[in-house]
């Protein structure tokens, strides 16, 4: 729920339709399950994720569901490329320039613990950095702040083009 009252249809004890009504509303909130645990695919040392649609270099991009088989006694990051959507997998560490999806601690047969990495901006779809330009005129008495804001805004930009967060020239 995002407060104390929700926006979502809810469902009562008494009603009729109850698992109809369930799956009406995970499949409306279906894109924010893009490369999710799989709980009913998950076991021992597999790993199983949801797929969905994102936009990955301005392409609407169909990942399908999918698993992992786990090292044993490791610890695996998964995290996604930005420009097709694919998962990988390994275990040094993140990769500069992939996004960090989750880190997985697998025991000797079995995912002891992990940790979801995931962010709201995945179901936005991968940026672009021409979108994300910021340009604009300078005037009246907070001209200096809005100069100011503009270069920092940009600088940002470059900074996460450069770091492969978005895509597009810094």
């Amino acid at each position: 729920m995002a407060n104390s009252t929700t926006n979502l249809d809810t469902i009562s004890e008494s009603q009729s339709g109850k698992a109809t009504a369930a799956n009406a509303v995970f499949d409306a909130a279906s894109p924010a399950t893009l490369y999710g645990r799989r709980a009913s695919t998950c076991s021992g040392l597999t790993w199983g994720y949801y797929g969905g649609h994102v936009r990955a270099a301005g392409v609407d991009t169909l990942i399908a569901n999918g698993t992992h088989t786990l090292a044993a006694s490791t610890t695996t990051y998964m995290e996604a490329d930005p420009a097709t959507g694919t998962v990988s997998w390994n275990t040094s560490g993140f990769t500069a320039g992939r996004i960090p999806l989750y880190t997985i601690v697998a025991g000797a047969s079995t995912v002891s613990s992990y940790t979801d990495h995931r962010s709201p901006v995945l179901q936005a779809g991968y940026a672009n950095a021409g979108q994300a330009a910021v340009s604009g005129t300078p005037g009246g008495t907070d001209a200096a702040i809005i100069a100011d804001l503009i270069t920092l805004t940009n600088a940002l930009r470059s900074a996460l083009v450069s770091a492969g967060i978005i895509k597009g020239s810094a």
